[in-house]
């Protein structure tokens, strides 16, 4: 299961800076449904856990770890890489 980035998320960057395979990428800056986070490419995440310990918000969960009350970040991120800016850049 890949990591999930929660509203928790407060843009550092640490996280993608760490990433081995570059699935971690912010939202456009400025958009209000998708600029207020990094997310994570569950299709690409290798699951190495580097991103968790270096994000300074504590955002960052295994997909079956993620607390009940954030839970729905698992769906958004995935949304961002099947219907929101993420789908547009990798086509």
């Amino acid at each position: 299961m890949a990591y999930v980035i929660t509203e928790l998320c407060i843009r550092d960057g640490a996280c993608a800076e760490v990433c081995p395979v570059e699935c971690i990428v912010p939202g456009p800056e400025g958009d209000p449904e998708w600029g207020i986070s990094y997310f994570i490419d569950p299709d690409t995440c290798i699951e190495c856990g580097a991103c968790a310990p270096e994000c300074p918000s504590d955002a960052i969960f295994p997909e079956d770890e993620v607390p009940e009350q954030y839970r729905h970040a698992i769906a958004k991120n995935r949304a961002f890489y099947t219907e929101g800016p993420g789908y547009s850049a990798r086509k």
